[in-house]
C-alpha cells in the first residue's frame, strides 16, 4: 500500500489517528476501531502513526487525555472525579493514578502547582515570536467587563493541522493566511454563513510541551446546517472533524491579528480561572477570524457560571 500513496497521504492516515482520539477523548475505543474506520490494516495504522507522529498511537492517547485532564484541573471547577470521566478514565482511582505515574503530582496537589513546568518556555517562545506592540496596549481589552455570555450551538469543526512539532507557532502565523482563504472560499460555496472561521490548538496550553503541540485552522458549522455537512463530507474528506459542545462562551472582540491575541488571551484566562470570575467547561477555546485586524476569542463557560 505505502508504494501508491503519497507522502501527504500517509501522514494524512497519522494525522487521523490523532483527530480520531481527541474527537473521542471520553469514549473508549481499540486502535482497531480507528484503521477500520481509516480502511486500512491495524498493523500498518499502528505502524504509519509511529513513524510521523514520533510516539506509539496509544501512548499519544494516554499522553492527550492527561494533558487536557490536567488544563481542566487548571481552569475548570469540575471536580476530580468528573475530570477522569471526561477524559476516558472509568474510575477516580484509575484517573488518580494514571495521571500521578505521568505528571509525578497527585491531581489534587496538580491543582495547587501556581506556575505549571511548561507555563514560563512556552508563553516566552510565544510571545518571542509574536510581539508587535506594547503590552500596556492589552490591558484595556483583555477585560472582563468587555466580555458578552453568548449561546453557541452544537456544532461540527472541520479543520486541517496547520502546524504541529518543532515550532508550531511560527509555522501556524506562516500558513494562516492560505487556510483562512480556503474557509472562506467553503463559507461562500456552501451557503453558511453562520459558521465561523476559527484557529486554536487540541492540546492544553501550557501543560502540553511546546514541540508537541498541534495547531489548527477550520470551519465551524452548526450541527443543524445539514446540507453544508453532506457537501463537506463529500467534498474534503481529507479534513478533519472534531464535535463541539453547544452552550453559553464568553466573546471577547479584540482589535488584532489571532497571533497578536494570543499571548494576552491566554494570561486572560489563566488569571480569571485562577480568580475564580469564571471556570471553564472544558479546553475548546478558540479564536475566530474575522479579518487581518480583528479576532473574537470565545471560551466555554461552566454552567453555574452562565
Amino acid at each position: 500500500m505505502s508504494a501508491l500513496l503519497t507522502k501527504e497521504q500517509l501522514e494524512n492516515f497519522a494525522l487521523q489517528g490523532l483527530s480520531y482520539a481527541d474527537d473521542h477523548v471520553s469514549d473508549p475505543f481499540s486502535i482497531k476501531d480507528v484503521s477500520e474506520r481509516l480502511g486500512i490494516s491495524y498493523s500498518y495504522f499502528y505502524h504509519n502513526f509511529a513513524f510521523h507522529m514520533g510516539e506509539p498511537f496509544w501512548h499519544y492517547v494516554k499522553r492527550h487525555r492527561l494533558e487536557l485532564a490536567a488544563g481542566l484541573l487548571r481552569h475548570s471547577g469540575y471536580n476530580i472525579g468528573e475530570i477522569g470521566e471526561h477524559c476516558g478514565y472509568a474510575t477516580t482511582a484509575a484517573f488518580s493514578k494514571a495521571f500521578k505515574q505521568h505528571f509525578k503530582e497527585s491531581p489534587k496537589d496538580f491543582r495547587r502547582i501556581l506556575i505549571l513546568p511548561n507555563e514560563k518556555r512556552t508563553l516566552q517562545i510565544t510571545e518571542t515570536i509574536t510581539a508587535a506592540i506594547g503590552s500596556e496596549a492589552f490591558h484595556g481589552l483583555f477585560n472582563y467587563d468587555r466580555c458578552e455570555k453568548i449561546k453557541l450551538p452544537d456544532s461540527i469543526l472541520y479543520y486541517s493541522f496547520i502546524s504541529r512539532g518543532q515550532n508550531p507557532v511560527a509555522e501556524m502565523i506562516a500558513r494562516m493566511n492560505f487556510y483562512q482563504g480556503l474557509f472562506k472560499k467553503m463559507q461562500t460555496l456552501y451557503d453558511v454563513p453562520q459558521s465561523r472561521i476559527i484557529t486554536g490548538t487540541l492540546d492544553a496550553v501550557p501543560v502540553t510541551d511546546y514541540e508537541k503541540l498541534s495547531m489548527f485552522a477550520g470551519l465551524l458549522v452548526p450541527t443543524t446546517a445539514i446540507a453544508a455537512h453532506i457537501q463537506l463530507q463529500h467534498n474534503h474528506g481529507y479534513l478533519m472533524t472534531k464535535r463541539i459542545s453547544g452552550g453559553y462562551y464568553l466573546k471577547l472582540p479584540v482589535p488584532m491579528d489571532f497571533a497578536t491575541a494570543g499571548i494576552p488571551m491566554y494570561n486572560f484566562i489563566s488569571m480569571n480561572c485562577k480568580e475564580g470570575i469564571f471556570k471553564m467547561s472544558g479546553n475548546h477555546f478558540f479564536i475566530s477570524l474575522d479579518t487581518s485586524k480583528y479576532s473574537e476569542i470565545y471560551i466555554p463557560l461552566l454552567k453555574k457560571h452562565y
